[in-house]
């Protein structure tokens, strides 16, 4: 058994050790050797690996300048002087009839903001430039769904009179623009110094990122950072201009930087799930409380939020400051966009344990919840009608589905610990208790002994379907057991050369085929949920891994299509989509193992999934400060985990067995072995992890087989 790897762990002392083990044979003087060896280990903290920093995609300057230039059309001289700003020369369109003259600018990665041109000399002519995240969709790559869903910019051109020399930006921010076309659409020539895009979203470069993640595996270092950026670009800063007299007033995170540029509450499951883990949760507080203020009366898509707060009734699924100043424009979507709602919120208080929020809310909570409990029917489960069954995946379902049931659920078990928190006993009680009869529902009338999964509905049953399992499984409707099982057939049924189908083959009335990030991400947290990190990490590599390798590069798509790329058209896909970071989120709560016990982490929990890495460590923000995580392990035979967390608060942390048996040292004291704790420490076993108490402060902990 080698030591390399096991950096600032006293590996000569290992050796040492080690081999006076190898050396004996007596059992008992290995098993004392061990425990040397485990004691010698856990009294050297693991050093921090430094080179995190160069995965972030941030762009290092707010000014982000073209790479290269591309696609040269009509006379244009000495066009790739854009890409070398500063070197004195410059590029020169004329157009005097025939072929408008026109380039396509490469910025070499995924951006947003608004582009802005210095023109050095002009006879009076126009400048016009089209956008696209992908070169293969430049001039089809359509931003809007419909006038409502956007901010800034809803088309994918602007154009700029070019009258006199100077400085022209465009006056709205646009989004998703890895490339750029120049063109001239009137006669003339004009002369440019630069072409830039100011950078408007949120810019967390590695000095400002409160969270970060690096392990042995650089594929899975790429990732969890392309999230991180995708993020950002649909984090809209307070002070962008959203359009002529309008300026956002909030921290917002947008579903995708080009496309819808909305705030949509489905979207924020998962994307507030990554704003905790490399962010700062006034991202996630500010957008769900549009959702949570904008009271509405009916839950049919793009119906306006226009509803009394004092009647149970449904919450928006989509808000956009793109109305009036001041004013952002919610519109519902459907019953399970409403009831998302109240996940999100659980969430933000579970990391943050601002109760206040809670509570100034709470009014928005009650009616949601009344509004539910009128759609339970005589069997116990949650119906839909056509008109609010409007899915994540802009198909339409009614009845008695899975994937509704099972949002119910968590809304209904999210709620309950939120009216704890408040002391409100009695909707505690009553939501809780609705959580049980609807589990109950579910499995009675909607598990297929046939085909090991849930059925998609009580009306279409046989095939498999992505949403309504994993859902179930996060949910609790199925127990660990049964959620492997069904995690078993999903790989079976659901399996593609980029990543899960949403649904199997051939795909039942209403459902559209196709790997989706969004429902993906939730996949990925239920396999690390039911502990088959194998299977999580596997996707990740095979799904993520894909987009981030593939145009624009580095960011996380808002679906695969069946060919393998993000859909064109007028309504193209967003290629940087908050709801498909949910591994950057996974990566620090699971191979990390870092997440709140309680509300604001004031007790936490440490509890890595290596899979079949060989390091990693991170930090996760909290309230109370970071939490600092290092681990190393040598095949099956050494773990040693150092763990960092702010004073005041309390955890828990749960160290690996990677075989049965094996003694455990904390900071150069045996804690554990022949299968029990040492005396007077607070320590047990779940499945193949031992738990221990744990203070703030630093602690490293070594197992050794």
């Amino acid at each position: 058994m080698s030591t390399r790897g096991l950096g600032g762990v006293g590996a000569a002392l290992a050796m040492a050790a080690l081999s006076a083990s190898v050396a004996s044979g007596n059992a008992g003087r290995e098993r004392a050797s061990g425990a040397g060896l485990a004691r010698q280990l856990s009294r050297h903290p693991i050093r921090e690996r430094h080179g995190w920093s160069r995965y972030d995609e941030a762009p290092t300057n707010a000014v982000v300048r073209p790479l290269r230039v591309l696609q040269v059309a009509g006379n244009v001289k000495n066009p790739q002087a854009l890409s070398h700003p500063g070197s004195g020369q410059m590029t020169t369109l004329t157009y005097l009839g025939g072929t408008q003259p026109s380039l396509v600018l490469d910025y070499g990665k995924d951006v947003g903001g608004t582009a802005t041109f210095d023109i050095a000399a002009t006879t009076g002519t126009t400048i016009q430039t089209t956008y696209s995240e992908t070169l293969a969709n430049l001039g089809n790559d359509g931003a809007s769904t419909v006038g409502l869903f956007h901010s800034g910019n809803g088309q994918r051109t602007d154009s700029f009179p070019a009258a006199t020399p100077g400085v022209v930006t465009a006056p709205l921010i646009q989004g998703g623009e890895r490339y750029e076309r120049v063109t001239l659409t009137t006669p003339g020539t004009v002369t440019l110094r630069s072409a830039a895009i100011n950078f408007s979203p949120l810019r967390e470069t590695p000095s400002v990122m409160r969270g970060h993640f690096l392990s042995s595996d650089d594929l899975l270092n790429r990732i969890w950072y392309a999230g991180a950026y995708t993020l950002n670009l649909n984090q809209m800063t307070p002070g962008t201009t959203v359009e002529p007299g309008a300026v956002n007033g909030l921290h917002l995170i947008l579903d995708g930087a080009k496309r819808d540029r909305a705030v949509w509450s489905g979207d924020h499951v998962i994307s507030d799930l990554t704003d905790y883990s490399a962010s700062d949760p006034v991202w996630a507080r500010d957008s769900n409380s549009l959702f949570l203020e904008h009271p509405a009366s009916e839950a049919g898509a793009a119906v306006p939020a226009e509803g009394d707060m004092s009647q149970p009734g449904p919450l928006p699924g989509a808000c956009t400051p793109n109305v009036n100043l001041d004013h952002y424009g919610c519109v519902t979507w459907s019953a399970t966009y409403s009831m998302v709602v109240m996940t999100a919120l659980y969430h933000y208080y579970l990391y943050t344990g601002d109760r206040r929020f809670v509570r100034q809310h709470w009014q928005a909570v009650v009616r949601q919840m009344e509004w539910d409990a009128q759609h339970i029917g005589s069997d116990g489960l949650f119906s839909v009608t056509a008109h609010e069954g409007a899915d994540w995946n802009v198909d339409v379902h009614s009845g008695e589905l899975t994937y509704v049931n099972a949002v119910y659920v968590q809304a209904l078990r999210s709620t309950a610990k939120l009216a704890t928190a408040l002391g409100h006993r009695a909707q505690a009680k009553e939501w809780s208790a609705a959580a049980t009869a609807v589990t109950k529902a579910v499995n009675r009338q909607l598990w297929n002994p046939k085909t090991h999964v849930y059925d998609a509905s009580t009306s279409q049953r046989g095939a498999v379907v992505q949403d309504a399992n994993v859902t179930a499984i996060l949910a609790g409707i199925a127990g660990r057991s049964r959620a492997r099982r069904i995690l078993k057939v999903l790989q079976r049924r659901l399996g593609s050369k980029y990543g899960p189908l949403d649904v199997s083959s051939p795909a039942p009335s209403g459902y559209t085929q196709h790997v989706s990030p969004y429902m993906g991400s939730f996949h990925v947290l239920a396999d690390l949920t039911a502990g088959d990190e194998a299977a999580a990490l596997s996707t990740i590599r095979r799904e993520w891994g894909f987009m981030i390798r593939h145009d624009p590069g580095g960011v996380e798509w808002e679906r695969i299509q069946p060919n393998g790329i993000p859909a064109g058209g007028p309504i193209a896909d967003s290629s940087a989509h908050a709801w498909s970071t949910g591994p950057t989120a996974a990566l620090s709560m699971y191979v990390l193992g870092v997440r709140p016990a309680s509300p604001g982490y004031r007790h936490w929990t440490v509890g890595p999934q290596p899979g079949d890495l060989r390091w990693a460590q991170g930090v996760v923000q909290t309230r109370r400060g970071p939490i600092g995580v290092r681990w190393r392990r040598k095949a099956r035979k050494l773990f040693v985990l150092t763990v960092l967390a702010p004073r005041g608060a309390s955890g828990k942390v749960a160290v690996p067995l990677l075989r049965r048996g094996g003694t455990i040292a904390r900071s150069g004291k045996i804690v554990w072995s022949h299968n029990r704790p040492a005396p007077g420490v607070h320590a047990h076993r779940v499945g193949t992890t031992v738990v221990f108490a744990q203070h703030g402060g630093r602690s490293t902990y070594a197992w050794v087989r």
